[in-house]
């Protein structure tokens, strides 16, 4: 009896400590951290050896097969330079820290699969956060300080997040949470008061300047509406975005952000660039001299170039964890940063193609495991429980984005924490169930 309510108590002590995820990444990498560690301790605590087994074994043996790799890999490449400099043995350490999100997928799996997980417990604290985050930005931008008096930085608002402009990536993510929490708990009938959620959380996302976000956010909106084969509804939200949007940009104050207009003409520039010059990324080591990059005329393309050129040294195993900036030169069309902000260069550039398939391998059959649900799965409110899940993963994972680095804590935690509830959407509960 005794020990039934002890894991009753781990169980819901899990479900509480997960569902507080979007908290933790407002508050940063320390908080993110003691979150995912404490998952992971209070997950072995609850299930033990059996957080190491999963239905699925493709996935289990997909999965040990990456991050074991990473770790060797980084091992090989970085244990004969330990001499040289102290950061070697950094990125060691590293790797093997970078485990954590090993058992924070695995104990989700687990959590999940015995039937534990709490979906209404998760959906209400992403919902409850992300509204915050979408109405400080507003505040923001309205009186020049948010709830908190933090001021607009860099002229793009940041509300919450302080000194960091990444609330246009938390929104666009979280901010589905919301949205299908909404049309599956309360089943708006009318076509516009469906579409009201997406426009709502529109306007920050645009706000905060973050173009990528903006995209990937009406371009999940579209792939929701036309899996759902809703073709009148498509015609009417993109007429809708498109007055939102001239609205946003003829009305904002040009002191509260920078001109919205010159950024989406300067994304327009970027995107054609990046398109046209792709193949020159792979099949060539440089542009002729008239076709010079510098980070004034095309930073992306610079970084893309910098990690093709990377990768190129260590195709098919890779540099290791972080090795870009080990690897990186300063020359002709060529740049060093943290990453090379693609997540497809960056795992090329540390893991190779090695690891560029494992991870990928683990992402497609986890779609084809979606799509077979979503297929036969007729009940409404199941479909639009797991479509945030499924819209996050898939835009995480497109090869053809921007992106920040790979392993950073923001980024890892929501990779993996998508992937294992994507895998496992099949067992997740009804809101009526808990």
């Amino acid at each position: 009896m005794l020990t039934n309510k002890i894991s009753n108590l781990c169980q819901n002590l899990l479900n509480i400590i997960i569902s507080i995820i979007p908290l933790s990444i407002i508050l940063g990498s320390l908080a993110i951290n003691i979150n995912v560690v404490l998952i992971c301790l209070l997950g072995i605590v609850t299930y033990k050896s059996r957080i190491f087994k999963m239905e699925h074994r493709i996935f289990l043996y997909l999965i040990y097969s990456f991050f074991f790799y990473l770790i060797l890999i980084t091992l090989f490449k970085n244990l004969p330079n330990l001499h040289v400099a102290p950061r070697y043995e950094t990125h060691i350490f590293k790797s093997f820290f970078f485990l954590r999100y090993l058992i924070l997928f695995l104990v989700i799996n687990r959590h999940i699969t015995d039937g534990n997980f709490n979906t209404k417990l998760f959906f209400i604290s992403c919902a409850f956060f992300v509204f915050l985050v979408a109405i400080d930005i507003l505040v923001q931008v309205s009186f020049g300080v948010n709830m908190l008096g933090y001021p607009i930085t860099e002229g793009r608002p940041s509300g919450l997040f302080g000194s960091e402009n990444i609330a246009g990536g938390y929104l666009q993510k979280f901010s589905l949470f919301f949205i299908f929490f909404v049309l599956s708990y309360f089943t708006p009938k009318k076509t516009l008061y469906k579409i009201l959620p997406f426009i709502f959380f529109m306007v920050p996302i645009i706000l905060t300047v973050n173009r990528m976000s903006t995209v990937i956010y009406v371009t999940s909106v579209f792939l929701f509406l036309l899996i759902e084969k809703k073709l009148k509804e498509i015609l009417i939200t993109f007429l809708i975005s498109l007055v939102v949007l001239f609205s946003i940009i003829k009305f904002t104050p040009v002191h509260s952000v920078y001109r919205l207009d010159t950024a989406i003409k300067v994304f327009y520039k970027t995107s054609v660039d990046i398109f046209f010059n792709a193949p020159k990324l792979f099949w060539s080591n440089t542009w002729k001299e008239d076709e010079r990059l510098t980070p004034g005329n095309n930073g992306y393309v610079l970084h893309f170039n910098s990690g093709a050129q990377v990768w190129k040294k260590n195709k098919i195993y890779g540099g290791g964890i972080k090795s870009f900036q080990l690897n990186c030169e300063f020359i002709k069309n060529q740049t060093c940063n943290s990453h090379p902000h693609n997540y497809i260069l960056e795992i090329l550039t540390d893991t190779g193609i090695v690891g560029l398939v494992l991870i990928y391998s683990i992402f497609f059959l986890s779609l084809i495991s979606y799509f077979k649900f979503y297929i036969n799965k007729f009940n409404s409110e199941l479909r639009f429980i797991s479509m945030p899940f499924f819209l996050i993963t898939f835009f995480e994972f497109f090869p053809l984005r921007s992106s920040g680095s790979f392993w950073t804590t923001n980024n890892a935690v929501v990779i993996f924490l998508m992937l294992a509830f994507l895998i496992n959407v099949s067992k997740l509960k009804s809101f009526n169930n808990k």
